[in-house]
Parts: structure tokens; C-alpha cells; sequence
């Protein structure tokens, strides 16, 4: 054959791609050929065995995900078959055994997928150029030379002989430099895996294969060198392991050359010295891993070695893991404190009683915390939301954002409202931190705001509890001092209208009816200073609210309103005090037939309200709504203070009385304003009895 012909067959189709995955066999073939590298395809290890039987092929890429299983004996097929073939294979997450058999089966390259297909068309590229060279040389050598044919063929067979041997030299080379490379892809997964432990297994797995070990083991340090204990285990005896640890802990520190690989024999006979220098026989080579001045422990390798000429076939190897463990081990540890630290943080910020937030260079939320997600529900969504939107003061009209930006101070200290659910206000107080963030290269602020909303509640309590308690003191003074007076003009209006004719009788009369008016006035102010203890008792609130119907029903039915009861709480009862119960009753439905008009509608709700605070308890609820004009805006704040009232007659003491009621019996009453009328809502404890001993509040069971 011309020697031309025979280099261009040699060169024919440089690369078979043997893959179905569009991206990665078709993408990477337009790639490889805009390169100037002919490809062809094989969509199956048979074709692809088929097409190389017959084919000039020199790089097989071998897509394993396409593959699947079979690809470790495909692998092993070709690379008996067609040894002189340069074998790259390319997977996504490869399973550890894969790794072994392409170790094994001297796998020149492994690429993770995704790669860069420009990077793995470099390497194609860079390989074809190695075998055109060869090819070169190869023709170069067969050709006849004219001149001296004697000495110049010597030398012609001289140099293709080199070339061979620098060619096999370069194989095995490049063959030992992939399989590191797998050992060290395999290394990497030790810090980049979370679970660290399953990575060193298989790193461990994969070196004692690679290297023909019979076993080997991580020891690490812990508790500041105090403690060396093995933190991966792969076919070496615990016993032996124990004895190992017990003597490095005790001997390693005063071994002088303890920082270099060496055998834990050299502890048994005190020679101090390498496995490069020792001329008996060891089975423990102990690798030192150190790392940024820090010594991290070492990696324990089972296998016998006859002398030190042996073990140097193994050292570039060996020194090579030593530099990638001892890296990848302290990444590890920095990555696994630092993971931990992260969790302790984030449940220290989720488990305090303040929300926490911190935005980025232009004001938007970067991070919050359990509570401040709770409070601000507009941070759940997808978008964008920015510290201004969530908090608002009246003295940065334009955003509070800018006006800490902008101040010479670093911390403030605010009273805002913030943003809560349903795009309602609340009142918070906030310390809000400028602070410099490495790594936005930038200033950012960190907020630590609570809610007000249930302090601001106490302490308006607090107000209207004092404001309740003078008032009280007040309406029982003057109560006593204006009854005794009161008394005596209605006897001596009495004794009077029995004196004079029936003339006169009237404007007595007067008198006696505006006594009785005015005495009517005094109780309700002694009721509210002096309000009666209930008297507890079993309290059907059905029967209860049909009396109080029955009360009233005729009074609505002149003014043209509709009073109805829907009892959805069964044959509940709860524990209470019948009478005073009706007297809030009473006054509620009252009141709502005095402000509704012909046409309107009354309604009383009986229901159950479970509370997740008291297991298999909870409350009976009553509501009474109604149809009315609702309640004037300028007393909406202060409906249940004394004196508070819409009415021409009365002394608005009804639903201050009421909620002294309700409180008494441990419950609570509140008001909802409707669209069209007002809601009252009672909340009673069903099925169970409180009392107050002690300053503390005793539950107890109550019966059905």
C-alpha cells in the first residue's frame, strides 16, 4: 500500500461518538468537526464494536448515561479488542462501581456531565494531533532512504523505536493521570457532599481497588488532638484499628519524621525514618494529612511491601492522595462546621421573639426569619419586596431606606407600622442596623423589629381599667350620698300626695315616678362599682336565649323587626350564671330593637368554637347581629366605656356592665362592625368550670 494512502486510512474518521442524547452527541460532533476532527456515530455498544471492527477510529466517546449498565463491559470489550484506542467516557453522577471498572479497565478520560463541549473538543483535537504525529513518524520509518541504506536504516529503526517507546511512556502516563483524575473528582464529592461519610466510603472503595490494597481507613483528630478515632473504615480489623489509633496518639507527636509517609512498624522497632528508606518488610503505610498548618489526622493504607524499591512504584501515587485528601478533608470540616453553624443561626433567628430581615445594596429583602415570614406575609411571595413597603414612619415620608442611609448614625430605633395580612397595619417598634457586607461589596441594613399590637392592647387596658376603677369609685360614692336624700323626698312625697286633693295629687305623682327614675339610675351605677360574684351553675344557653325572644318579641313586633334564634350548639351546656347571662342578653337584643327600623332583622347564633389550647374543650359562642345603621364612627373606640351611649334615655352603663359580666364568667364580648348592622359576639368556656385561687387560674373538667 502507498505509504500516503496508508496515513490518510490511518487518520479516516478520527472519533466515533457513541451516544442517543442529541446534546451531547450531536452539539458535541458539530463542536468536535468545527474543530477540524472528523467524527462518526454509533447509537449502541454493538454498533459501535461493529463500526471499529472495520473503522480507523483512534478516540471512542462513550456517553454512559446512554449506555446505562452495560457500559463497564462495553468499556472492558473495547479496551481488549482495541487497546491502541484512546477511550473517553462521559456520565452524569456515575455510580461508584462504574468508577472502579473504568479504573480498571484503564479509562484514559471521564468528563461529568454537563461538560464544556468546547474544553472536550480541545482534548479531541490535542489527541488526533498526538496520533497524526505518530502516524507521521510510523510512514516516516517505512519509507526507503537512498542514501547510506545501511547506517541510515539503523537509525530510521532507532528512531521509530524511540518514538514507540515514548508513545507507550505517554500512554501509561496519560492512563495514570486519568485515573487520578477520577480519584480526585471522587476527592471533590467529599466536600461538596453534604453527607460527607458516603463520599469517603466510596473514595475509600475506589482507592483500595485502584491501588490493589487490601484495606484502608481515615483517622481523624478531634477534641484538639486529644482523641484520634476512624472516621472511614474500608476491610481493616477494628482491633487493629484501636491498637493503630492508641499508637499514634500516643507516639506520632515525638516521631521526627511524623509529617512524611512512613509505617506504623517504624513505632514497634523505633527506627525513625520513610518508606523510601526502609530496606524490611511493612503492610501499614501511614499517609499525614496537614493542611494550612493543621494537622487533620492521616489516611491508613493496608498493603504489603517487600522493600522500599517496591513502595516507590506506589509514592507519586500516594503523595499525590496526601495533597488531595488532606485538602478536601479540611474543606470538608470547614464546609461541615459552617453547615452547622448556618442551622444553629437560622433556628437561634427562627426561635426568637422578634422578626429578622436584611435586604441587599438597594433596599430590597434579601433574608427573614420564622416570625418575620409570620407577621409580613408578603414576603412569601415570588417577588421582589422592598424594606419600604413593609414599614412606615411619619418622619421619612420618602422611605425610611434612605433616610438611615443617609444619617451619620449606624442604629436607629423606631415606632412604625409594618405591613401584615390582608394589607393590614400594625404597630411595631424596630432597631434597624447599617452594616457593611462583604460580600455585596456594599452597605445593607438588618432590621429587628416585634409587634406592638398586644402591648399596645395591655396598656390601653391598663388605661381603661384605672379610667374604670375611679369611675367606679366615683359612681359608688355618689350613689350612697345621692340614695339617702332620694329616699326622704320620696317619703315625704308620699306622705304628701296623702295630704292634699286629687288635684294636686298629679304633680306628686311626678315626683315619685322621676324618684323611682332616678333610683333606677343609682343601681346601675352600684351594679357597675359593685358589680354582683355569679353565681355559677349547668346553663342551657338555648332555653336561655328563647326566654330572653319571648321577652322581647313583642316589642319588636310593633317596631316591624324580625327576631329569629339559630341554635347550632346541640344540648352543650356550659357553667355559668343564668341570670346575670340574661341581663347581657337582654341588653344586647334590646339595644339592637331600639336602633332598627321596620323591615330590619335581629338574629341570635348559638355555636361551638373549639380551642386548641384546651384539648377536647372549648366555647360556646353567641352572636347577635342585626340589620340596623350600625354604630356612629365616634364611638366605635369607646362602646363599652361607662357612659358611652346613641340613646336620649339611659345612662350607658348596659355594656359596660355586660362586658364586667362576661369577664366574671371568664369569657369575652366584642363587636363587629358590618357593611349593613353590628355583630356582638359572646365567648363562654363550654365543658369546663375556671375559678380564680391564688392569683392563678385552676381548670377543671365539667360534665355534659
Amino acid at each position: 500500500m502507498d505509504p500516503t494512502e496508508e496515513f490518510n486510512n490511518l487518520l479516516a474518521k478520527q472519533v466515533l461518538l457513541v451516544s442517543r442524547d442529541a446534546d451531547c452527541g450531536e452539539e458535541l460532533k458539530t463542536v468536535i468537526e468545527g474543530a477540524g476532527v472528523d467524527v462518526g456515530n454509533a447509537d449502541s455498544a454493538v454498533h459501535a464494536l461493529e463500526i471499529l471492527e472495520h473503522g480507523a477510529h483512534h478516540v471512542v466517546f462513550v456517553d454512559s448515561d446512554c449506555v446505562g449498565k452495560e457500559t463497564g463491559r462495553f468499556v472492558a470489550q473495547l479496551r481488549k479488542r482495541h487497546p491502541d484506542r484512546v477511550v473517553m467516557v462521559a456520565g452524569t453522577k456515575p455510580a461508584n462501581s462504574l468508577l472502579i471498572k473504568l479504573i480498571h479497565a484503564g479509562v484514559q478520560h471521564f468528563v461529568a456531565k454537563p461538560f464544556d463541549k468546547k474544553k472536550v473538543a480541545g482534548t479531541v483535537r490535542a489527541i488526533c494531533q498526538r496520533r497524526e504525529h505518530a502516524a507521521a513518524a510510523y510512514i516516516a520509518g517505512k519509507r526507503p532512504v537512498s542514501a547510506t541504506p545501511g547506517r541510515t536504516n539503523e537509525l530510521s529503526d532507532e528512531i521509530h523505536l524511540a518514538n514507540q517507546r515514548l508513545k507507550n511512556a505517554n500512554e501509561i502516563l496519560r492512563r495514570q493521570v486519568s485515573q487520578l483524575t477520577i480519584l480526585y473528582q471522587m476527592g471533590r464529592d467529599i466536600s461538596e457532599n453534604e453527607n460527607w461519610s458516603d463520599a469517603l466510603d466510596r473514595f475509600l472503595m475506589a482507592l483500595v481497588n485502584y491501588a490493589k490494597a487490601d484495606g484502608a481507613s481515615l483517622l481523624l483528630f478531634s477534641s484538639n488532638q486529644t482523641r484520634l478515632t476512624p472516621r472511614t473504615n474500608f476491610q481493616i480489623e477494628p482491633a487493629a484499628l484501636e491498637r493503630i489509633c492508641e499508637t499514634l496518639l500516643l507516639e506520632w507527636g515525638e516521631n521526627p519524621r511524623g509529617s512524611e509517609i512512613h509505617s506504623i512498624e517504624s513505632y514497634d522497632d523505633r527506627i525513625f525514618n520513610t518508606c523510601l528508606e526502609r530496606l524490611n518488610r511493612w503492610c501499614m503505610t501511614i499517609v499525614p494529612l496537614r493542611y494550612r498548618n493543621r494537622w487533620w489526622g492521616f489516611l491508613l493504607i493496608e498493603k504489603p511491601y517487600k522493600s522500599s524499591q517496591q513502595f516507590r512504584i506506589d509514592y507519586p501515587f500516594l503523595t499525590t492522595i496526601q495533597t488531595i485528601l488532606a485538602e478536601e478533608v479540611a474543606n470538608a470540616s470547614y464546609i461541615s462546621d459552617l453547615r452547622q453553624l448556618t442551622r444553629f443561626n437560622q433556628n437561634v433567628l427562627d426561635n426568637i421573639n422578634s422578626g429578622v430581615i436584611t435586604t441587599d445594596l438597594d433596599g430590597y429583602v434579601l433574608f427573614w426569619n420564622h416570625l418575620a415570614h409570620e407577621m409580613c406575609p408578603k414576603l412569601i411571595g415570588g417577588s421582589r419586596v422592598h424594606f419600604d413597603e413593609l414599614f412606615r414612619h411619619p418622619d421619612y415620608p420618602e422611605g425610611i431606606t434612605g433616610g438611615v442611609m443617609k444619617s451619620n448614625v449606624d442604629t436607629h430605633v423606631l415606632e412604625v407600622v409594618y405591613l401584615g395580612d390582608r394589607d393590614n397595619e400594625y404597630p411595631a417598634r424596630i432597631s434597624i442596623t447599617r452594616m457593611h457586607d462583604d460580600n455585596l461589596s456594599g452597605m445593607v441594613l438588618v432590621g429587628i423589629f416585634e409587634d406592638l399590637t398586644e402591648q399596645r392592647r395591655l396598656e390601653a387596658e391598663v388605661r381603661r381599667n384605672d379610667r374604670l376603677r375611679v369611675l367606679g369609685q366615683l359612681s359608688a360614692s355618689v350613689a350612697h350620698e345621692i340614695r339617702n336624700p332620694l329616699t326622704g323626698i320620696a317619703t315625704s312625697a308620699e306622705i304628701l300626695g296623702n295630704r292634699i286633693n286629687e288635684e294636686n295629687a298629679k304633680y306628686v305623682r311626678v315626683i315619685l315616678d322621676e324618684t323611682n327614675r332616678l333610683d333606677g339610675i343609682i343601681r346601675d351605677l352600684l351594679s357597675f362599682a359593685r358589680p354582683a360574684k355569679p353565681q355559677m351553675g349547668p346553663c342551657a344557653l338555648g332555653d336561655l336565649s328563647g326566654r330572653v325572644v319571648n321577652l322581647v318579641t313583642d316589642q319588636a313586633t310593633k317596631k316591624g323587626v324580625d327576631l329569629s334564634v339559630r341554635d347550632d350548639l346541640a344540648d352543650d351546656t356550659c357553667t355559668a350564671d343564668a341570670n346575670q347571662l340574661t341581663q347581657v342578653l337582654l341588653n344586647l337584643v334590646l339595644n339592637a330593637v331600639d336602633v332598627c327600623g321596620d323591615g330590619d332583622s335581629i338574629e341570635i347564633s348559638l355555636s361551638r368554637e373549639d380551642d386548641e389550647g384546651l384539648r377536647g374543650s372549648g366555647y360556646a359562642r353567641i352572636d347577635v347581629s342585626d340589620s340596623g345603621p350600625g354604630v356612629p364612627d365616634e364611638i366605635r373606640g369607646t362602646l363599652f366605656d361607662p357612659f358611652v351611649t346613641t340613646k336620649t334615655h339611659g345612662t350607658g352603663l348596659g355594656l359596660a356592665i355586660s362586658q364586667q359580666i362576661i369577664e366574671e364568667h371568664r369569657g369575652d364580648i366584642r363587636c363587629e362592625f358590618l357593611k349593613s348592622g353590628t355583630r356582638f359576639t359572646i365567648r363562654l368556656p363550654l365543658g369546663i368550670t375556671e375559678t380564680v385561687s391564688r392569683g392563678r387560674i385552676n381548670r377543671t373538667e365539667g360534665k355534659h
